[in-house]
């Protein structure tokens, strides 16, 4: 037997015999307490008559005073065996007379806290006492007390109890036989009810069920626990049930959910494709648009005409800028988004945007400036076209909605928040004086196609992209965008964006005594900026707004940095001996000033510093100060960027395939003027079927055409070329993607990629890379640079212009357009550009971007014959081919830009020559 069926059985035993020793010990309280209760009744009637009658007895003698009389009468009721007292008292209390040895006894039951005439009472005391009154003649003239013992009462109560325990013991076992009976009946069901649990625990399983052998009241319990095993099993059944039911629901909706997905999928990459298609389409007919306008505004024509062919460029223009917003969203959106993470120099991103908006800041009397926070790394990672984008997009922002007053374009940077000492936190913010947008407006402004209000549109232009796009870029990067703004005080939009800090700021130099700087440029920003960058080497900065009285304020100057209207008073004041000593002195001025060239050669000025202002500039011209290194004349060796020149090409024969007519006559007119011979073709096949019977230069391939596109008809012609073993055909993508980012061109074995729309700059820089240029006498348009040295030695070694090459140029023209002089003016507008993106190339440290810049300034300095100019372009163009450093560029560099002042200088008397010889 288990210890379990042992512990139930010896339970029940237990509380059977419990119980009827309970049941024995009830009944035996209850007739002891009546046995109590009878005999202390009867024995207090009994007391109660007796001192009745000796009542009756001694009254007379009591009340006659006679206490001897009634002594004697009351010696008879000694004689009774139970009575131990007799007292006879006064109405005042007092004792009249009294018999017996219990005196201290009746004294000690008065004390009682139990009731003396109860029957518990007379079992603890053994004794009871009753009063009675002597009543004589009507009047109570005393009372009687007579104590009696009861110790009878307590002998028989213990025979009542002995024979109660006799029976309780007699029951008790009586008792344990009826236990021993019951346990077969009780328990086993019980214990075999407690297995079947036991069982169902462990295994759970619902469908056991317990066995019932008596049909009693633990026969039910069985049944009722089968009942809920019952339940139990059906509701696991059903559970079952519903969990394979629900497992099918959920594969069916899960499956519901990836169509739906692949769908959404689907449908944001036909919303890209018809988005890719539809820029394809409006590009097609703007280039025909473009291409015309461009051809149109270098024609003849009156300056009326002229006028309304460069407004159909720049609306083309901002029209191609909304298109390349659009598509750049819709690759967010597409989630086709790519960040590049290399290392970058934000101060070089920040003044690569504020040269790139200078000219037109100037344009509108804008001070657009720029602050490099002392603590910015000198190199993080990250991707600098996207940062130049979002930087691009603020400043063009705010430009656009800032009529007068300043725009500052500036970074800092702060440890990052849980991060180790190498990762850190960039900021990039731009403030202007502008408009400034309401409060209620600020959070719309960062959706797609929003604007503050909406007259913005009409008023200022722009798709409200620009911060949308903005935005996601800026999320992507896991930084947060965000603005401050007053209407009517302007704004400042910033963005923060993490970074790892591959080298930390470049340590300031101080200066080891005091010493004074007098600022006087003109702006609201840019003094602000320079005294900012002054003070940071513990130059005190003053910044001067007042000419009219300098005495004061150059006294005690030891360096100057000032425009040269400055100057001018400057040397006024000098003159009158106002000034204690000399400072150094540095004219801030813009590339292409001729003014401070003289101020350099008359000694008035020691040094310049190229505005928009950069920290780099303003610390390294710190250190020329203190170094005592001025530049002097040298110093006018600055910058660049290109717009690449008109090539002139042997008469090649170019294959142009494209199914739209107008880019077919764009491309056309265009090639005729590079002096090329062009082959037409409608799509791909007819471009197939003209490769195999005619032989080609050179093919343009528009990549979007019916019948056969782009991409396969290049494929075929790969196919046929090493079939019938010819040489391979230089094939270049007309593509409508933004930037050639569409690689396929490249799968499709095409060599090059040039967007629409295109001009004929760019289209002439794409064939520079696959056709041989020289110089045509019957080219209707500027004559490009021959490579052969014999260009070179045509003219003698101190000549700075070679001028076979404009008599040349002379030659060419018709009508009554001055070829030459107007060749010299656009090589002057244009070549300034081309300097500022060389110089711009060679701080980016790109060496494609740099032969790029250095080819471009060379075809159009060899084009007007400045031949020493384009020697020492070729040299930069073939070095940074051949992979050479930045330090050896930049070397070669200064030997431009001193070529570059030469030509420059002799240009005005080029000019002169030209236009007496047209007269």
């Amino acid at each position: 037997m288990s210890q379990r069926s042992k512990s139930l059985r010896s339970r029940l035993t237990t509380l059977v015999v419990v119980a009827i020793f309970g049941a024995v010990a009830i009944a035996t309280a209850s007739s002891v307490w009546r046995e109590m209760d009878q005999y202390g009744a009867g024995k207090r009637a009994e007391l109660y008559a007796s001192a009745n009658v000796f009542s009756s007895a001694i009254s007379e003698h009591v009340h006659n005073a006679d206490k001897s009389a009634t002594l004697n009468a009351l010696r008879a009721i000694s004689y009774i065996p139970t009575i131990e007292h007799v007292r006879v008292e006064t109405p005042d209390g007092a004792t009249f007379t009294e018999l017996g040895s219990t005196t201290a006894v009746i004294e000690d039951k008065k004390n009682s806290l139990i009731p003396e005439d109860s029957a518990l009472s007379m079992l603890t005391s053994r004794s009871t006492t009753v009063s009675v009154p002597i009543v004589h003649g009507g009047q109570t003239v005393a009372s009687l007390t007579i104590h009696s013992n009861t110790g009878s009462l307590s002998e028989r109560i213990g025979l009542l109890l002995y024979d109660a325990f006799v029976a309780a013991i007699f029951a008790g076992g009586i008792g344990v036989l009826i236990a021993l009976k019951m346990q077969r009946a009780i328990t086993d069901p019980i214990l075999s009810l407690a297995k079947v649990m036991g069982r169902v625990r462990e295994s759970e399983d619902f469908s056991v069920r317990a066995e019932a052998t008596e049909d009693d009241e633990t026969a039910q319990l069985v049944d009722t626990f089968n009942t809920m095993l019952g339940h139990i099993q059906e509701r696991d059944n059903k559970l079952k049930a519903h969990q394979q039911n629900l497992t099918k629901i959920v594969e069916r909706r899960t499956a519901q959910y990836r169509d739906a997905k692949e769908s959404a999928e689907a449908a944001n990459m036909a919303k890209s494709d018809f988005l890719a298609t539809m820029s394809h389409e409006i590009r097609t007919p703007m280039n025909g648009m473009l291409a015309m306008a461009d051809l149109l505004s270098k024609a003849k024509l009156a300056p009326q005409q002229k006028r309304y062919a460069e407004v159909i460029a720049k609306s083309g223009q901002s029209l191609l800028a909304i298109i390349n917003d659009i598509l750049d969203f819709s690759k967010i959106e597409a989630g086709r988004l790519e960040l590049e993470t290399i290392p970058i120099r934000p101060a070089d991103i920040v003044d690569d945007v504020v040269s790139l908006f200078w000219e037109r800041a100037s344009s509108k009397g804008i001070d657009l400036a720029a602050y490099v926070s002392p603590e910015t790394p000198e190199e993080i990672e990250g991707d600098p076209v996207r940062i130049s984008q979002i930087i691009s997009n603020l400043v063009n922002n705010a430009l656009k909605f800032t009529e007068e007053g300043h725009v500052v374009v500036a970074v800092r940077s702060k440890l990052q928040k849980g991060g180790d000492a190498n990762t850190c936190e960039i900021e990039f913010s731009v403030t202007d004086t502008g408009v400034g947008i309401p409060e209620d407006k600020q959070a719309a402004i960062f959706e797609a196609f929003s604007q503050a209000d909406q007259t913005t549109t009409r008023k200022f232009g722009g798709t409200g992209l620009g911060l949308a796009i903005s935005r996601r870029l800026v999320e992507a990067m896991n930084g947060v965008l965000g603005l401050t703004s007053k209407p009517g005080k302007g704004s400042k939009f910033f963005f923060k964006v993490p970074a790892k800090r591959l080298q930390p700021a470049l340590e300031t130099r101080k200066v080891d005594t005091e010493k004074r700087a007098i600022i006087a440029i003109d702006g609201e920003a840019t003094p602000k900026m320079l005294a900012r960058y002054i003070r940071e080497t513990g130059v005190i900065p003053t910044i001067v707004e007042d000419t009219a009285n300098l005495g004061p304020h150059i006294a005690y100057a030891d360096m100057i940095f000032a425009s040269v209207d400055f100057f001018e008073a400057y040397q006024e004041a000098i003159s009158c001996g106002d000034a204690q000593w000399i400072p150094a002195r540095i004219c801030v001025c813009e590339l292409g000033d001729t003014k401070p060239e003289e101020l350099l050669r008359s000694g008035i000025v020691e040094d310049v510093l190229m505005a928009p202002l950069s920290r780099r500039d303003v610390l390294e011209q710190i250190d020329r100060i203190l170094d005592d290194k001025l530049r002097g004349v040298a110093a006018l060796q600055e910058t660049a960027t290109t717009d690449a020149s008109h090539l002139v090409f042997n008469k090649q024969h170019v294959l142009a395939a494209d199914d739209s007519p107008v880019n077919r006559e764009v491309v056309k007119e265009a090639l005729s003027r590079l002096n090329l011979e062009v082959t037409l073709a409608n799509d791909g096949r007819e471009a197939v079927h003209l490769v195999q019977s005619q032989q080609f230069d050179l093919i343009l391939m528009d990549c979007s055409m019916p019948e056969m596109d782009g991409f396969e008809a290049t494929q075929a012609i790969r196919v046929l070329e090493r079939k019938a073993k010819k040489d391979r055909t230089p094939v270049i993508a007309l593509t409508a993607h933004v930037a050639g980012t569409d690689q396929k061109w490249r799968e499709a074995g095409m060599d090059a990629y040039l967007t629409k729309p295109f001009t004929i700059a760019s289209l002439s820089s794409v064939l520079s890379e696959f056709l041989d240029y020289a110089p045509d006498q019957t080219a209707p348009t500027l004559i490009e640079e021959d490579d052969s040295p014999a260009l070179f030695e045509s003219a003698g070694e101190d000549e700075v212009f070679d001028k076979k090459v404009l008599d040349e140029i002379a030659a060419m023209q018709s009508g009554s357009v001055n070829l030459p002089v107007r060749t010299l003016q656009l090589y002057k507008e244009h070549s300034l550009d081309a300097v500022r993106n060389l110089v711009a190339s060679i701080k980016t440290g790109d060496s494609a971007a740099i032969a790029k810049a250095a080819h471009a300034l060379k075809s159009m300095s060899v084009n007007v014959g400045a031949r020493k100019l384009g020697q020492a372009c070729g040299e930069i163009e073939a070095k940074a081919h051949a992979g050479a450093k930045i330090a050896d560029l930049s070397a070669s560099c200064k030997i431009v830009v001193q070529e570059f002042q030469k030509v420059h200088k002799t240009l005005p008397d080029m000019l002169q020559m030209y236009e007496k010889r047209a007269a």
